[in-house]
């Protein structure tokens, strides 16, 4: 080989080498996006409606109570939550108990309309909107309107409860 091709072989193999390592950098060292006003859903149409879709379904269970299976009711939702929610649910829950029993309270909640606000991977915000009917020693029902951000993060045990915020 003659000095001329040696120094076009070593050349054309710096070459690659940078070209490999501009890739890899691209592929691997690029973070991921966040969610902005611009985009903000960074996930496929199927994932972010499996979570919303879990939102509605928790979302439903965690609001429909009844005065006779209200402890019941609470251990079998925290289930549905992540060990945080879970903590600050049974929190709120347990300073009502005594007046949900003692007036023989049912609510039923029922999801009217659901979407997606923000979505990535890990975490889903989905807005719902719940019509609940409750029942107060055996009345007449009363009916209310409420929205609901919920948060979801995908955990190993699939999508669970984070945070939830009524209006």
């Amino acid at each position: 080989m003659t000095s001329r091709t040696t120094a076009a072989l070593g050349a054309a193999s710096l070459l690659l080498a940078a070209g490999v390592a501009g890739e890899a950098w691209y592929l691997w060292g690029v973070s991921s996006p966040t969610p902005s006003a611009q985009r903000p859903v960074l996930v496929g149409d199927i994932e972010a409606q499996a979570a919303v879709d879990a939102a509605a379904t928790d979302a439903a269970a965690i609001f429909t109570t009844s005065w006779r299976s209200y402890d019941e009711h609470l251990d079998r939702v925290r289930s549905m939550m992540t060990g945080g929610m879970a903590e600050r649910y049974r929190a709120t829950a347990g300073r009502v108990r005594d007046r949900v029993v003692a007036s023989r309270t049912d609510t039923t909640t029922r999801v009217a309309a659901r979407g997606v606000v923000r979505a990535t991977s890990g975490e889903v915000l989905a807005l719902l909107f719940l019509d609940q009917r409750t029942t107060t020693r055996g009345g007449a029902p009363t009916y209310a309107a409420r929205r609901a951000l919920v948060t979801m993060v995908h955990s190993g045990r699939g999508w669970l409860v984070a945070n939830v915020q009524t209006r």
